[in-house]
């Protein structure tokens, strides 16, 4: 597998980019079909629970980037009719994650190998962030929701540009980051 590019440049407004932590940027937003998923407990007990938003959106010069943004269980914006605040089964990780979600995927997955590049592992970790929200999607499952239509904004801190190779479902960069809102568009 070639290598992935992992960006940690600030984006310029309104285009798709890694973003650092300057104050004056302006989230990324979007429209469209949002898949909200439930997810933790994988990495280690005690790790407490996500909710990953999955959607896309094109990228500038072409390709598709799938959107990850990580939030609480009580975040405001889900409402709770969506059950994504309670544990979907009694093994299911109670609770808020504390953790950022590049350390969750890095301790829930295999370590780097030793002839693994940090590119290479990279994408691994955005592969398998991009498969936990994506999979509910293509088989729905209790501890998620689908959003025929939902504007969000996201505050993005990585974007993985995936190798030829690498590219998964058709997107061709996988961009992290923190859900700041969602509102659903619902009948």
């Amino acid at each position: 597998m070639s290598a992935a590019r992992t960006t940690g440049r600030r984006r310029a407004p309104g285009t798709m980019g890694a973003a650092g932590r300057a104050a004056a940027q302006e989230p990324l937003t979007g429209s469209g079909r949002v898949t909200l998923a439930r997810t933790g407990g994988g990495a280690a007990p005690g790790w407490g629970a996500y909710i990953l938003l999955y959607t896309t959106q094109p990228m500038p010069g072409g390709g598709r980037a799938a959107i990850i943004a990580t939030t609480a269980p009580d975040h405001p914006d889900l409402n709770p009719a969506w059950g994504l605040h309670r544990p979907a089964t009694r093994h299911s990780e109670p609770g808020t994650a504390t953790r950022p979600l590049w350390e969750y995927a890095a301790a829930a997955t295999p370590p780097q190998g030793r002839s693994e590049s940090a590119a290479g592992y990279d994408c691994r970790l955005a592969l398998y962030l991009l498969t936990t929200p994506l999979a509910p999607r293509l088989i729905p499952r209790p501890a998620a929701v689908d959003l025929p239509a939902a504007a969000w904004a996201v505050d993005l801190y990585r974007t993985i540009h995936l190798p030829p190779g690498a590219l998964h479902a058709g997107h061709t960069a996988v961009c992290i980051g923190r859900l700041l809102t969602l509102t659903s568009k619902e009948c």
